[in-house]
């Protein structure tokens, strides 16, 4: 909220134990989100510089609880100016119900376009209380999803050939994790527990699954939920899932690991699982792992990654024509992006408007610029990576960061999380739906019968 604050009014704001502007008076922004620590740090780097130049203020309330407090303050009638919102799907949802403005005017369509490519402005577009479209967010970082890890220090050497091989299929990716099942550990890392939200790191494995055998277009549907659970390409996704946990152990310890605790069973001696898929995030669980009895991890050294592979040509799955008729028309055969480079899995922090201010939309414009988004990428194993194709790729730490950058930004197609676009209800009974199937492969028919029922219910 703008504000002129008297001196009284500031008096009565740190009485009460409230944030203010700054001393003196002058314009302040209202910001909550979840970032603490070090991650919090990393925020306010990217809006020091606004503060300096224009003299605006950014009160900044970060919480790790920030979608309960958000959702208090909106029932209360006294949201935040902006506020992070941890999903797509929340996007929507209060795009929807009409509490979310517009930031449309204050971007520049032209700038967007040359900065982040075709597409990726899409990303935060979505339908408003009246049904016609409008952008209602920025994208302040982003997270590549579609990785596969691996310690190269621990990898056996042929492995590790055969895995880092130009062209590498999903078919010939098998292999080599059928082979590493004899040296000792299991070929795959892998942990579903995260508190409430258990659960999502199969959701990423199934997505993953999907966009690179089926394409885009196939992805696209089964997110907007006109493409059936029981349909065979969403079928095949999980029972190809279904292959990998056959490879990765006891069912009861996937279950119940961290999900950032599971893929650092690759550093120790001798390596208790060799291949983790996760997003570029969790190089800072690698790093504190590793950090224990390495002053100096190494990104490339203690840790490195393989892009998802593609389906082989013979195991595409284009779609089989279930869908409800109601498709967007966006389909492209089943190919992955094809002819047009890959297509790549992203999870995405959002920065909504929730009150339209002269202030607020100067401080979004200024988190799509480049010295905005530097500012947080330039901080060691942060993960973060910038989806602003005008921020140079030696502007990351490391050429580990550099490498995942490149992927994203040559990507064909870039998709958000599945079931962090799908409504909150979808998105729950996916996540409960891959630990049931994790505890008994054999209910998957079931599975998938509960879940086509969730999706045809009115949300």
């Amino acid at each position: 909220m703008i504000r002129r604050l008297g001196p009284a009014l500031v008096l009565l704001c740190c009485l009460s134990a409230l944030s203010c502007g700054r001393s003196g008076g002058g314009e302040s922004i209202s910001v909550l989100g979840p970032w603490t620590g070090q991650e919090e740090q990393a925020f306010r780097a990217m809006f020091a510089g606004f503060e300096q130049a224009t003299g605006i203020h950014v009160d900044y309330t970060g919480t790790r609880d920030a979608r309960s407090v958000l959702g208090s303050e909106i029932h209360n009638g006294n949201p935040p100016d902006l506020a992070v919102l941890a999903t797509p799907g929340e996007l929507r949802d209060y795009a929807a119900a009409g509490v979310l403005r517009p930031v449309d005017d204050a971007l520049k369509a032209s700038d967007l376009r040359a900065q982040y490519g075709a597409g990726v402005g899409d990303l935060t577009v979505v339908p408003g209380p009246t049904g016609e479209r409008h952008s209602y967010a920025v994208i302040v970082k982003a997270a590549l999803k579609s990785i596969i890890w691996y310690a190269p220090g621990k990898l056996p050497a042929d492995a590790r050939i055969r895995l880092t091989a130009p062209g590498l299929t999903w078919k010939e990716l098998t292999r080599v994790a059928s082979g590493l099942g004899s040296s000792g550990g299991r070929p795959w890392c892998m942990g579903m527990e995260d508190t409430a939200n258990s659960g999502w790191p199969g959701t990423d494995w199934i997505e993953d699954l999907l966009l690179h055998r089926s394409g885009p277009g196939v992805y696209d549907q089964w997110v907007a939920g006109t493409l059936p659970w029981t349909s065979a390409p969403v079928k095949q996704a999980w029972q190809a899932f279904g292959s990998v946990v056959a490879q990765a152990g006891d069912r009861g310890r996937i279950l119940l690991t961290n999900f950032g605790r599971a893929g650092t069973r690759m550093f120790v001696t001798p390596p208790e699982c060799f291949l983790d898929h996760q997003g570029s995030f969790i190089t800072a669980f690698y790093g504190q792992a590793l950090g224990r009895g390495n002053a100096s991890p190494g990104p490339e050294t203690d840790f490195d990654f393989i892009p998802f592979p593609s389906a082989d040509e013979q195991d595409r799955s284009p779609g089989d024509g279930q869908g409800d008729g109601q498709g967007d028309g966006q389909g492209d055969g089943g190919r992955s992006g094809a002819g047009q480079g890959r297509a790549e899995e992203v999870a995405a922090d959002l920065l909504g408007m929730f009150r339209d201010t002269p202030a607020a939309r100067r401080f979004l414009a200024h988190l799509t610029t480049r010295a905005a988004q530097e500012a947080w990428i330039r901080r060691p194993a942060s993960g973060a990576i910038s989806l602003n194709r005008s921020v140079p790729v030696d502007a990351y730490p490391d050429a580990l960061s550099r490498r995942i950058a490149g992927t994203l930004t040559a990507a064909g197609a870039v998709r958000f999380d599945a079931s962090d676009s799908m409504p909150q209800t979808m998105a729950a009974a996916f996540d409960h739906a891959v630990l049931a199937y994790i505890a008994d492969p054999g209910r998957l028919d079931a599975l998938l019968a509960d879940l086509d029922q969730v999706r045809r219910a009115p949300h």
